[in-house]
């Protein structure tokens, strides 16, 4: 009873307190720092095994300990990232049968995320005024989240026939341990790229958006400022507000 007395009085998401709105639980901000630490670290370890030859990587091998403690430590934290996405599938399943969240199905690709791109462009291109109404997550949120939901069996899977190359060659064809190398390196070195080129500059945003400068906290706080959030997310928004509201005596 004291558990369940404790859970209702914490703020939900999507939920006004003081200045701020919820937007993530403490279960979303675990996932994203493991995710985040996990990320890291396998980027640290796996380029200077992609690119031994350099001078660079050999000093970064050789700091991690040796080529063999590199490969533990990349074996080791992909095992923990694989185990952050089971915990993911596990939140996404229970909140929408147990708990009945509406949320995590607002992350399913719809048509008004093509008008709000097509619309978004035109924008930015001056010939449209006013950007479109984003609700919870808007249409780059969306390609982002679906980005990395799609490469982690991919490198999940390359990474698990790298790691037993013995046992993959006994029950699959030969070929599948150098298909897998390739693969797994070149969709390393995407998602390398995506996270900096795209993720960073759309979601974190620490160099050029001023609103957020130096980094935008709400992964890690799991609120963002009212009046932002009127401004990134006016659908939502609006709904919290008329929520709101009705709440009041």
């Amino acid at each position: 009873m004291a558990v369940a007395a404790k859970a209702k009085s914490q703020p939900i998401q999507g939920t006004i307190v003081g200045d701020q709105v919820v937007r993530f639980d403490a279960h979303q901000r675990a996932q994203h720092i493991i995710m985040l630490s996990s990320f890291l670290v396998l980027a640290l370890t796996g380029l200077p095994l992609k690119y031994a030859d350099l001078g660079v990587s050999q000093w970064w091998i050789g700091f991690w300990g040796g080529i063999e403690n590199t490969r533990l430590f990349h074996r080791l934290f992909a095992a923990v990232m694989a185990a952050d996405c089971v915990y993911h599938a596990v939140y996404v399943v229970y909140s929408t049968r147990v708990l009945k969240r509406p949320f995590p199905y607002w992350m399913i690709p719809s048509v008004k995320d093509v008008r709000d791109m097509l619309g978004d462009m035109l924008y930015f291109f001056r010939i449209r005024e006013a950007r479109p109404k984003f609700d919870r997550f808007n249409y780059k949120e969306k390609f982002d989240y679906w980005a990395i939901f799609w490469g982690m069996p991919v490198m999940g899977g390359t990474g698990l026939v790298l790691t037993f190359p013995v046992v993959a060659a006994r029950l699959l064809p030969g070929w599948i341990v150098p298909l897998s190398l390739e693969v797994h390196s070149d969709e390393a070195l995407l998602a390398v790229g995506w996270i900096l080129l795209v993720h960073w500059f759309f979601a974190l945003r620490s160099l050029l958006s001023r609103p957020v400068f130096p980094l935008n906290s709400a992964m890690f706080s799991g609120t963002v400022p009212l009046e932002r959030y009127r401004h990134e997310h006016p659908l939502e928004y609006e709904r919290i507000v008329e929520q709101a509201k009705g709440e009041q005596p």
